[in-house]
């Protein structure tokens, strides 16, 4: 249950993506374990490389604190570099391109997410998406599950704005919205998340997660809860 907070003066809600509107161990818990199985002939390095990320190559299982839950494709590409002994930016294209292509097939949506979709655009707000995936695999995502003609703005790692936890995609979400930060709502499952709406000014609503180090403005159950409390 939602606690009693006040959002009503909220005039734009940003969607994390991962964990927050999609499942993220079902749908990059098997592209992840594709990518490596894709990329990486010697079995020894490439169960270290999953271990480092947290996957499971035979059950495509994420470990509770799996990088890949919060981290940019980028930083993943750091953590794996010095074990597959590749160039980082030589290598995130190609390791981008393999886990995409697996994650085309993978895309599992959270329950309860079109209908908090539908009557968010209903209630006339503004709807933008603020992920550490990248943009164009975040907007394939969303085009796959039929979303993204809800979203106004999609704002990924490689947009421009920095990754989370900087403040960077949500300031120019406001600014695209054109409100002040404190008329945005971030939504997200993570303390990553937290942090970032904390880094822009904004209010956040933690959804699908317990309450860890860092308390949000609003914690929900489910995002079916959201649009009563802007109306």
């Amino acid at each position: 249950m939602a606690e009693q907070v006040s959002l009503s003066g909220i005039r734009a809600v940003v969607f994390d993506k991962d964990g927050t509107l999609i499942d993220v161990h079902r749908t990059w818990g098997p592209a992840m374990a594709g990518a490596l199985h894709d990329l990486v002939d010697d079995p020894t390095r490439r169960s270290e490389a999953a271990a480092a990320i947290g996957v499971d190559l035979d059950t495509h299982e994420l470990s509770v604190a799996a990088p890949i839950i919060a981290a940019s494709n980028g930083q993943l590409v750091a953590i794996l570099a010095p074990i597959l002994e590749v160039d980082p930016e030589r290598f995130l294209p190609i390791f981008e391109e393999r886990l995409f292509a697996h994650a085309d097939g993978t895309v599992a949506p959270l329950p309860g997410v079109a209908d908090a979709l539908d009557a968010l655009a209903l209630m006339g707000c503004w709807i933008g998406l603020a992920t550490n995936d990248a943009e164009m695999s975040a907007r394939q995502q969303l085009s796959g599950l039929g979303w993204l003609h809800r979203f106004e703005s999609v704002i990924g790692y490689d947009s421009g704005f920095g990754a989370k936890p900087g403040s960077g995609m949500l300031l120019e979400s406001a600014e695209r919205a054109g409100v002040k930060p404190q008329e945005l709502a971030f939504v997200g499952d993570t303390d990553t998340d937290l942090r970032t709406a904390a880094a822009a000014g904004c209010p956040s609503v933690l959804v699908h997660a317990p309450v860890g180090s860092i308390q949000p403005t609003v914690h929900l159950a489910s995002l079916a809860e959201l649009p009563a409390l802007l109306a």
